[in-house]
């Protein structure tokens, strides 16, 4: 679909009229982002509330155009994406609101997985072909980091040379290149990783191989240490907060392993590694689990709560599904590409969750 086949290592600059899309798409998303300074309102708000609609709509539109798709597809997403703009902006404010406040930060969570359908070129009823948004992610994460650090650091040096000369371009850069620079480098990263996945194809697995055994370890040291000292963190109210992005990362490591992952004697290791990796984490999240279970019975519900732990139940059931299918491809009972439908047909179940926390929830708790 969008992966072009190039042998050599240049840079592919995409179908006709493609730069004139993603440099228009810019301009829009860096409008947009100025709203605030047109109309006067809170930016710190105003961005809290609308930072998903700022760029990701114009992809949505970019990979429908690239993709060849009927026009009517966008038509489910975009009529979301405008529904979601209206809803949010009307909530009350409150600084004190956990449900409102939850709400703005999934919202940008449901519009990603709205471009993912898109992205394939699915509805979300008959959703297919997930891992490979899952690895555009992947790489698209990686390739907004060089560009973000290596923005930054030409603008480093670009404010350094011109204060020399006694001019002060900081205003010119809060006011206008972080403006436009921000919201342009998903646009641009999507760009470069669409058309030349010959790049950073291979930057997701190296990460994957220095970084598995890494946590491996770290999380096993983690299990010894509360033996040892006696002393349980899941006590601590933030820690099931810290375990979610635990069980994200470890389904991350998996995902960008599963690109190169074979039955050789030399990806075995990185396997069985794998495999060691899901099973403590398992055990941490049963043992999290039961004590957040415990502090339900003791406080009863609320909004952060009730969010935490859906979110919780369901990536840890989306790594046991995909821990079992890594054990059965040790097996050679699954193939690899059963893996991938396992780990990327999963978003239609994380888009029901999501949803629900951004319109239901607030309503439940009464916007507290």
């Amino acid at each position: 679909m969008l992966q072009n086949n190039i042998e050599n290592n240049e840079i592919n600059w995409g179908k006709k009229n493609e730069l004139v899309i993603i440099t228009l798409a810019i301009i829009i998303a860096g409008f947009i982002a100025k709203i605030p300074q047109f109309q006067g309102v809170r930016e710190d708000l105003f961005y809290e509330k609308n930072v998903s609609f700022i760029f990701l709509p114009l992809l949505m539109i970019y990979f429908n155009w690239k993709n060849q798709l009927a026009w009517k597809n966008l038509i489910f997403p975009l009529v979301v994406v405008s529904l979601s703009v209206v809803y949010i902006n009307m909530l009350p404010y409150s600084e004190k609101s956990d449900a409102n406040s939850l709400s703005y930060f999934h919202l940008p969570i449901l519009t990603w997985i709205l471009l993912g359908f898109t992205y394939v070129g699915s509805s979300i009823a008959n959703f297919k072909n997930g891992i490979s948004f899952l690895r555009f992610t992947a790489n698209l994460v990686v390739m907004s980091v060089i560009i973000l650090l290596s923005g930054f650091l030409f603008m480093a040096m670009t404010m350094g040379l011109f204060k020399l000369i006694g001019i002060d371009t900081a205003y010119l850069v809060q006011h206008y290149v972080l403006i436009w620079g921000l919201p342009s480098i998903p646009l641009i990263a999507s760009f470069i990783v669409s058309n030349n996945p010959h790049i950073v194809n291979k930057i997701s697995p190296i990460i994957a191989k220095i970084f598995t055994p890494m946590v491996t370890l770290m999380l096993f040291l983690f299990l010894f240490g509360i033996i040892v000292t006696g002393k349980n963190p899941t006590q601590d109210r933030e820690f099931l907060l810290i375990l979610n992005a635990l069980l994200v990362g470890v389904m991350a490591l998996i995902i960008f392993s599963l690109q190169e992952m074979t039955k050789s004697e030399k990806q075995a290791i990185q396997l069985y590694t794998l495999l060691a990796l899901s099973a403590i984490t398992i055990l941490i999240n049963c043992l999290a689990l039961y004590s957040i279970l415990f502090r339900l019975v003791e406080f009863g519900f609320s909004a952060n709560r009730v969010a935490v732990i859906g979110a919780d139940i369901f990536i840890f059931t989306h790594l046991l599904l995909l821990t079992r299918k890594l054990f059965l491809f040790n097996q050679s009972k699954v193939s690899v590409n059963e893996v991938e439908n396992t780990a990327g047909n999963y978003l239609p179940v994380y888009f029901a969750w999501v949803s629900f926390v951004v319109f239901v929830l607030p309503f439940i708790f009464d916007f507290k």
